[in-house]
């Protein structure tokens, strides 16, 4: 029996992951569910934890649980992305010659704090699957900072795993949303909106041949940026009615961002979402609850400048590859963040008519990711020709 290589799409806010058995592939489950959060929670004393156990920890410890990690893997201490996820965290962060994080259960790096994510990610595979599994392919955004491929194999190497291999994730999307599935040679745009990047590429299909011949993003454009648009909104109601500042309390801070995301998520499909929060913030002294009703529009409008850079980035990746807008034959949405409408609608202003949100976007990275570990002997079969242009 080949030897099983786990493919794992590793993102900001959630990780994903996968085998490929036979013609199919199979993803690992969290507590039932394919996507797997971001989080590690570090106690004082006694065992880490990850996934979606170490996310509820925010309502109740939230100084103990490291989240959006990937956005400070291999970014220089000094960075303005360090310093603005260093701001928001709820515990002290160091940014000297290395990034440390300050948790009660001692210091530790990111890369120690991936590995652990990556460790759990594994266990939950090898116990659905009963096989002990060494070896990964590992997606990473498009344009990842400079330190980020270092970083990662020396997260993966503390996990013992393999590193066999790297893949972008929008090569890897392309796959997972089936685009592979059409015989013909056309232009498409991938357009990935993950919890903590934006990437768009650009790629020429020839049947079962993809040539990506450039890509383009945005480092500090995600889910997260969702998140913090729509707290600070929030935020800024409160400190009208109360003149209380949410920002400095961490505690309440953590636990208000990870209402939003929910109501985010609720926002996807509905047309209003509810957020509550107890003891939200401070009048004349005394605690008070916070309790709303969101709008999408209102959502919306909190969110509209975040769309407007996601359209410059795809303008200006037309314009590199020299392509006009009516060149473009498919435009793919794929990612943790695809689901908001508001997204397809800024594409379909740009594309009218040829944008579709991947049938399972939020794991369509990891799906390809695991197909593609059939180029490593993780399974005999024929699977698409990824090559870049030149």
């Amino acid at each position: 029996m080949t030897e099983p290589i786990l493919g794992i799409d590793f993102g900001t806010s959630c990780t994903s992951a996968g085998l490929l058995i036979g013609d199919r592939v199979e993803l690992v489950q969290d507590v039932g569910d394919e996507v797997v959060p971001s989080a590690v929670y570090a106690p004082a004393r006694g065992q880490y934890e990850a996934g979606r156990r170490a996310l509820m920890r925010v309502l109740s410890d939230p100084s103990g649980v490291v989240r959006s990690i990937k956005r400070v893997l291999g970014v220089a201490p000094g960075a303005i992305a360090v310093r603005a996820w260093a701001s928001r965290a709820a515990f002290k962060v160091e940014a000297g010659s290395s990034l440390t994080l300050k948790l009660r259960g001692g210091d530790h790096a990111p890369e120690q704090i991936v590995a652990v994510l990556l460790d759990y990610v594994r266990g939950l595979a090898e116990r659905r699957y009963g096989t002990r599994i060494k070896k990964a392919l590992i997606t990473t955004s498009a344009v990842p900072p400079p330190g980020y491929q270092e970083a990662l194999t020396r997260a993966a190497r503390i996990a013992h795993l393999e590193l066999v291999a790297t893949a972008p994730e929008p090569i890897a999307a392309a796959l997972g949303a089936n685009l592979h599935g059409f015989v013909g040679d056309r232009r498409l745009l991938i357009c990935d909106l993950g919890g903590g990047t934006f990437d768009v590429s650009a790629l020429v299909q020839r049947g079962l041949r993809f040539t990506a011949l450039a890509a383009h993003g945005d480092a500090a454009l995600g889910g997260d940026d969702f998140d913090d648009a729509l707290a600070e909104a929030l935020a800024s109601v409160v400190h009208r009615q109360s003149g209380y500042d949410m920002h400095r309390d961490a505690v309440r801070w953590s636990e208000l961002l990870f209402r939003a995301e929910s109501a985010k998520r609720q926002l996807s499909t509905h047309a209003q979402a509810g957020l509550q929060m107890k003891d939200a913030y401070l009048e004349m002294g005394r605690p008070k609850d916070l309790s709303v009703t969101i709008d999408r529009a209102w959502a919306e409008a909190c969110w509209q400048p975040l769309f407007d850079r996601i359209q410059r980035c795809v303008n200006e990746l037309i314009a590199r590859v020299r392509w006009q807008h009516g060149d473009v034959d498919a435009c793919a949405l794929v990612g943790g963040s695809a689901q908001i409408p508001m997204f397809s609608a800024a594409l379909e202003a740009l594309f009218p008519g040829r944008v579709a949100v991947a049938a399972r976007s939020d794991v369509a990275v990891a799906l390809g990711a695991a197909l593609l570990t059939a180029r490593f002997g993780a399974v005999a079969r024929p699977v698409p020709v990824l090559e870049a242009a030149g």
